[in-house]
């Protein structure tokens, strides 16, 4: 199908934003790539992931403008017929079992379920896509003129892929429009393209054969991938994604219960978010403009904290002090010093705040460094927002000074360009490995020679002894598979004479080599049902089962032997 232009959303927990480019432009220049700069937006051409949903359940605003609305509603203390959520993202990292039926609670408590809120924001994105596009050309541009690209980290498992795939139809873009990039892959598809400035080496210029370290340090977690750069220029993935929830948002949680807290304590913090939102919001704000400058070589730096007369009077009323006296009681005193309605302090108490999650990084990918695919790696990249710390750039640096470390321009936005770029030729990463064992529960006719572990064996429908909870494998954990690569196949039969369909259920395993289903480290993931619309044939019809892997999604080739019919399938990984 032909598009006239590739968008890719990037739907972060702290940013999110969205950038196209023209198929035309793309054949011209790759890097030629418009990004949306929202209202509001300073140190970031994002805007934050939030959204203010009105009592009719439909989007208000969203970004800072709902940032800003919510404040004033707060004000006049109206909250309570409306919904604001932010920071929702992280719903999909941590809850390992999402499904269809989950719910998320809004910033004071209140649910909605959550592919509705997901649904909302990605809608009020794609509108506002299309809205600049029809500004840019003669006409109206419709949804389906366009690639959709939406970027998910790489190690989300399948039903966190699967949840932002379906959020994203219920938004109204149609399947076959639409693209899932894994979030490092994107950006190590853009510095590809990219021409480093400031630094003598750029990965634009590895030779084949070189392995480099993608370490995508976003706000909610940190993704990292190892790529080798194959003979023909692609990107090959050598080892498993892997990361955790070590993104910039920790060191916004560390800063506020380390010094905030510490200072004015918990119950006035509480009650600052609860009535004065807006001020709440400006500060942090004030934060992580901070964040990006706070820097190990600087100790001797200052932090400019402005005393917000709201939080001042709230000191008076809860605490009977203000702001500055228990600035002066706190243990941060001698670290400080207070100027007119400034508090200054040095950057050297900053230091413990960003501690946790960047020892987190460094030790996840010492220990990536060690392993034997990985050994011999030229590079770092760092990218996504939290990689715009000096902090982190610095303890990288300072931690391995063997290798090069490459930081772009604009580290925050190499995610969405590159998933842009994605949208033009998917097929840019041609190897992948996979994190898990994954294969079917099968049974089968019990047999005294069975190799298997033992396991469970009953009596069917037809009084025959079957094995069950047999772990069928069709593809092992850390097994490299090519782009769109079908696994062997594997042929399955009905169990009764009259049977309609056959069920699939399928598992995932850490280990190499399962042998049943109810194994320590086995979960069922998912499933996805075979129809047998003619029965005649009973429990010799044959269906050839063949797993395909190597893109950012699992597809199931389902093969009737006796019509000759060839189905792709997906798996339901949701429930």
């Amino acid at each position: 199908m032909d598009w006239l232009a590739a968008v890719a959303i990037d739907f972060g927990t702290t940013y999110s934003g969205w950038a196209f480019s023209y198929k035309t432009e793309y054949e011209m220049n790759p890097l030629k790539i418009s990004a949306k700069r929202f209202p509001g937006a300073t140190s970031s051409l994002k805007a934050p992931t939030c959204i203010l949903i009105n009592s009719d359940l439909k989007t208000d605003s969203f970004g800072y403008e709902a940032e800003k609305k919510y404040a004033e509603i707060c004000g006049e203390n109206k909250q309570d017929q409306w919904f604001f959520f932010k920071l929702f993202k992280m719903i999909l990292f941590n809850n390992k079992a999402i499904t269809r039926r989950d719910t998320l609670e809004d910033v004071s408590g209140k649910k909605l379920p959550a592919m509705k809120v997901f649904s909302l924001a990605i809608e009020y994105l794609k509108k506002d896509v299309l809205f600049t596009l029809s500004n840019h050309v003669a006409g109206d541009i419709d949804v389906t003129d366009v690639r959709w690209v939406l970027t998910v980290p790489a190690i989300w498992n399948d039903a966190a892929k699967q949840f932002m795939r379906e959020a994203a139809q219920e938004a109204g873009i149609p399947e076959k429009n639409l693209l899932l990039c894994l979030e490092p892959e994107a950006a190590s598809i853009y510095c590809r393209h990219l021409q480093v400035s400031k630094e003598a080496t750029s990965i634009s210029q590895f030779s084949s054969g070189t392995k480099y370290l993608v370490l995508d340090a976003g706000g909610g977690t940190v993704d990292i991938t190892v790529h080798e750069v194959s003979d023909s220029g692609k990107l090959r993935e050598l080892h498993k994604a892997s990361g955790g929830a070590w993104g910039g948002t920790q060191v916004d949680k560390a800063y506020e219960e380390g010094l905030l807290a510490n200072i004015v304590g918990p119950e006035v913090v509480s009650e600052f978010k609860r009535q004065h939102m807006e001020d709440y919001i400006e500060f942090c704000h004030s934060f992580d403009g901070d964040k990006r400058h706070i820097s190990p070589t600087k100790p001797d730096g200052k932090v400019t904290i402005r005393m917000i007369p709201s939080l001042s009077q709230l000191c008076e009323e809860m605490r009977g002090n203000c702001l500055k006296d228990l600035f002066l009681q706190s243990k941060f005193n001698s670290k400080g010093t207070v100027t007119g309605d400034k508090i200054r302090i040095s950057t050297e108490v900053y230091f413990d705040f960003f501690k946790p999650t960047v020892l987190n990084i460094i030790s996840h990918v010492e220990d990536l460094l060690s392993k034997p695919a990985v050994q011999g790696c030229a590079a770092i990249l760092m990218v996504g927002g939290f990689s715009e710390s000096p902090m982190l750039q610095q303890n990288v640096r300072s931690t391995f000074q063997d290798l090069k470390v490459v930081i772009p321009d604009e580290a925050g936005l190499a995610v969405l360009k590159g998933a842009v770029i994605f949208g033009h030729q998917p097929a840019t990463i041609t190897e992948r490995i996979c994190k898990f064992t994954y294969g079917k529960n099968i049974t089968h006719r019990y047999r005294e020679s069975c190799k298997h572990r033992k396991g469970r064996v009953e009596k069917d429908d037809n009084g025959d002894l079957r094995c069950y909870d047999l772990f069928d494998i069709h593809v092992k954990a850390g097994q490299s598979v090519k782009l769109n690569e079908e696994q062997p196949e594997k042929i399955l039969k009905p169990i009764t004479d009259n049977q309609p369909n056959i069920g699939l259920e399928v598992y995932s395993s850490s280990s190499t080599d399962p042998h049943l289903t109810t194994e320590d480290g086995c979960s069922l993931i998912g499933k996805l049902t075979i129809p047998i619309p003619d029965t005649s044939s009973g429990r010799k019809h044959e269906f050839g089962i063949i797993f395909i892997f190597g893109g950012t999604e699992i597809v199931v080739k389902v093969v009737d032997k006796e019509s000759g019919e060839v189905m792709l399938k997906s798996v339901d990984f949701l429930g």
